[in-house]
């Protein structure tokens, strides 16, 4: 996790500490399950914007591009992406990189797609997939 999303979260457990003893003042029911929920959705946003999962930088991962190999351009909290992760599991084939970590997988993502983020795009040799089943993967693989 790094030091923006620590700061981000220590922010949050703030602002809902304060709404929480603002409200408390006038009902300690309810200062008490605005802090207890308020924190719940805190730690909730930290945890899913602080993933990282799988990447591979961008200068290595390009190397492995080639027939039977697939290379999947993805970002966290992409459901798509998440429901590929899990259903490839961890196939060796497949090397995952995240465009948000990586500013030329960025680049290389947009100008594959028309300038748009889309994810997961996946590269397999010269074939180019855009959001594409794991099956459909496995059977150019």
């Amino acid at each position: 996790m790094d030091q923006r999303t620590r700061l981000s979260i220590l922010l949050g457990f703030l602002a809902v500490l304060v709404l929480a003893i603002v409200i408390g003042v006038e009902s300690l029911t309810a200062g008490t399950l605005v802090g207890v929920f308020g924190c719940l959705v805190v730690l909730s946003i930290g945890w899913w914007s602080g993933r990282r999962g799988r990447h591979t930088a961008w200068a290595e991962a390009s190397a492995r591009i080639a027939p039977g190999r697939a290379l999947v351009l993805w970002k966290p909290g992409c459901v798509y992406c998440e429901r590929l992760l899990l259903s490839l599991g961890r196939d060796p084939r497949v090397t995952w990189v995240n465009v948000w970590q990586d500013e030329q997988a960025n680049a290389r993502v947009r100008e594959l797609n028309g300038g748009d983020e889309l994810t997961p795009t996946v590269i397999i040799g010269d074939e180019v997939l855009r959001n594409p089943t794991a099956d459909e993967i496995r059977a150019l693989l």
